[in-house]
This record gives structure tokens, sequence and C-alpha cells, in this order.
């Protein structure tokens, strides 16, 4: 069997649909608690605003005397500034398309911060809630991630076998995070183009939120649509919706990059540090033929000679234990003298 095949064999459509099923199940159902539970105080602080507003009306009229067509005015100015408080508000209403969305910031720990719960049952629901919810994103995103490696593998194999025709370039890791490199950059700009069209953002914007949102430092200054999932218009729906589609597998592919950037950086410290070491060694060695050069024109005096010292860089490379026997002998003594003594380098 092929390479190619055996990748193919490893794809578990099954499992990634129940683990994708899991994870929906878990978010809307979260987002059902976190409205039952927040919804509550919101309408008790709708209800005692229009109240206080009732009140008020009464003590201007009874206070200064203000005629009807007055008040009418002052009303229709306060209802225009309480129009624009409350678009800027409106991230803390809590619908259930709201709540799905909280619900998925918390399992992909992205925390936009755009919203949070109020009430003492929703803060301590949302405490338990994590603890399940994170570990079961994270089992989903991470099989996710494998099939998307897999496939990006039996694409790499595809352009060796058609394209390149079986030349060698590179490593199958290089390939491979080059590969998931450029397919982050597409994931980034097509989110940029979404955005632009839910947000009217910049494509700047876009590719900000978009990079912040999969990298999961969430700083919430820039969140789609509010973070509502439904709009009056049905192409934006979709495509909002389709938006977080697109940050579920961004997450995936960022970070399989940010790894290997990593993984990059420690082979570069590895290789650096070997280098260093054959360095050392060869200094070693230099040392050594240097100090047997020096006393071998001395035959009166004891010397050390060392043997077996093979001080080429071919046959040192790695080989950083290499044993050295140490001999002490006198001049005009036998060389096959038994030594005395052994020391490691």
């Amino acid at each position: 069997m092929s390479d190619t095949e055996q990748d193919i064999v490893k794809f578990e459509p099954k499992s990634l649909s129940i683990k994708v099923l899991i994870f929906l199940i878990v978010m809307l159902v979260g987002a059902a608690v976190f409205l039952e539970l927040e919804r509550a105080k919101d309408d008790s602080r709708s209800q005692g605003i229009l109240l206080e507003a009732t009140q008020l009306k009464q003590i201007l009229v009874e206070k200064y005397n203000i005629s009807a067509s007055d008040l009418k005015e002052l009303e229709s100015a306060f209802e225009k500034e309480a129009d624009k408080r409350q678009e800027q508000e409106r991230l803390n209403r809590w619908t259930y398309s709201n709540s799905i969305f909280f619900a998925f910031t918390i399992m992909t720990t992205i925390g936009y911060g755009h919203m949070s719960p109020q009430t003492w049952q929703g803060q301590l629901f949302c405490i338990f809630y994590s603890i399940v919810a994170i570990p079961v994103a994270g089992i989903m995103l991470l099989s996710v991630g494998n099939h998307v490696s897999l496939a990006i593998r039996v694409f790499i194999r595809f352009m060796d076998k058609t394209i390149l025709s079986g030349r060698v370039w590179g490593s199958a890791e290089l390939k491979s995070t080059m590969v998931t490199f450029v397919l982050m950059i597409f994931m980034i700009i097509f989110g940029a183009i979404l955005t632009s069209h839910t947000d009217d953002w910049s494509f700047i914007e876009g590719m900000y939120f978009y990079f912040i949102s999969v990298s999961t430092i969430g700083f919430g200054d820039y969140v789609v649509n509010d973070g509502e999932l439904k709009s009056s218009a049905h192409t934006k729906t979709i495509a909002v919706n389709f938006t977080i589609v697109l940050i579920t597998l961004g997450l995936c592919v960022v970070s399989s990059v940010l790894c290997s950037v990593s993984a990059a950086i420690e082979e570069r410290q590895r290789k650096l540090r070997l280098r260093m070491s054959n360095s050392a060694v060869g200094a070693v060695c230099a040392a050594n033929t240097a100090f047997n050069s020096v006393t071998s024109n001395l035959p009166s005096i004891r010397s050390l000679k060392f043997r077996d010292m093979n001080c080429n860089k071919e046959e040192n490379k790695g080989n950083n234990d290499q044993r050295v026997e140490l001999q002490l002998t006198d001049a005009g003594q036998p060389e096959n003298a038994k030594p005395i003594s052994e020391s490691r380098f």
C-alpha cells in the first residue's frame, strides 16, 4: 500500500462528525442555560428603567409646569439619546444567538469580553461550564487539525508526483509548514473580505480581527456583527455564521503554524548547540596535538601520550563521548607499556 493510501485510511470522518456534534450540543446547551440565567436580570432592569422614566415625567410636569408639547419635545430628545445608548449597550443584551456566540468564545478560549454573566448563578455556571466545555472543544479542534494535516500531506504528495515529477526540493516538514502558512494567509484574507461585508470594516481591520480571533488573543475591540448570529438581512446572517466556522478552522491552522515556527526555532537551537560542541571537541584535539608535539621533543622527562584520539572532523561529528586512553611512559620505555590511567573527554 502506498503512503498516500495509508494517509487516506487514517481519515476518520465518523469520529470527526461525532466530536463536532458533541461540540455543537455542548455549545447550544450552554447557550440556553446562560440565556435563562441572565435574561431575567435584563428584563427586570428594563422594567425598572421604564418605571423611573414614567416617574420622572410626572415630576417634571408637577414641579416645572411643563406643557404637553414641551414635554413631547423633551421626550423625543430623550428617546434619541436613549437609542444611541441602547445601540452602544446592545452587546449586553442576552438573546439566544448572543448566548451561542458567548458560549463559543468560552469553549475556544477567545474570550472577547464583549459580554459577561452578571448574576451569581450565571457566573457560577460559567466556571463549571468552562471546565467541561474547553476540553470538549480541544478534542474537537485536535481532531479537525489532524484531518487538515492529513489533507495537506496528501496534497503535497500529489504535487510531488504530478507537477514536480518526483523532484525533492525540501523535507516533508518544511513543505507542510509552507503549505499551512499559505493556507493561513488565504484564510485571513477571506475572513477580512467577509467582515468587510458584515460590519463595514476596512480590509486591514478585518485581517486584524480574524488573526486576533484565531490566535485566541481576543481583545474584544472588534466583534463580528456585535456578537449577533442573526441579522435582518439573510445574506448577512449566512456570512456571519460562516465567519464563525472559518474562525473554528483557523484556530487549527494558525496553531499548527505557530507550533511549526516553535519547532523550527528549537531545531535551529539544537543544531547551534551541536555545532558549538563539535567546535569544542576540535579545540581539545588541537590542544592535545600541540601538547604531544612539544613533549615528544623532551626525552628526559615523563610525558603524557594520547593514543586512539582521532581528531578527524568527519569521524568526530556528534561523538562527544569519545574515550581517550592516556599512557604515562618514560623516555626509552617500550611503546607497548601498559596504560596506568584513563580519562574521558
